[in-house]
């Protein structure tokens, strides 16, 4: 998860945050080539899977992808996106009983990492700490959602953009 350093993981308009670095480079900057090789599966709310689909391509083609939502996904929906079925504590049942132990990519946005959390399914929190300020924006955390107590795993990792990596257990 990509987050400006005054905490903002996408725009005011849902923009995410990491297209706003001037030298992010979608599908290669921040580890992230080496980071989705070891996911099989992607996790999105609506709010982020809808400008997802308008993008110039579909960044998770060969993994298989939900959609945490109660409404139809739209007609121009790409393979292997469906839609998780039973809210949150359903969508968590799923990934556990897919046969996999890979990881799961949680791209977002923040209702959505909550619930996830909330079920007891959120191992860790990988942010990428972008050196920008938006100012304003969707904060990584919902206001009032019960906060994990986070630990530092391993070294930060510095990228040549000023960009740092940190990894948190949430436990």
């Amino acid at each position: 998860m990509g987050m400006s350093l005054d905490g903002y993981i996408a725009t005011s308009d849902g923009l995410p945050s990491l297209l706003q670095a001037p030298d992010f480079v979608p599908g290669k900057s921040h580890g992230y080539p080496e980071f989705i090789a070891g996911c099989d599966t992607v996790v999105m709310g609506r709010q982020t899977f809808l400008p997802a689909i308008s993008a110039l391509s579909w960044p998770w083609r060969d993994l298989q992808v939900f959609v945490l939502t109660s409404r139809p996904l739209p007609p121009e929906t790409p393979n292997r996106v469906v839609t998780a079925r039973g809210g949150p504590a359903g969508l968590v049942q799923q990934l556990r009983s897919r046969g996999s132990d890979a990881d799961v990519h949680l791209v977002g946005g923040p209702h959505t990492i909550q619930a996830i959390y909330a079920e007891g399914a959120l191992d860790r929190l990988e942010l990428v700490l972008l050196p920008i300020i938006l100012g304003d924006g969707i904060p990584l955390w919902p206001s009032g959602a019960a906060r994990p107590l986070l630990h530092l795993i391993g070294e930060p990792r510095m990228f040549p953009d000023g960009a740092v990596e940190l990894c948190y257990s949430t436990g």
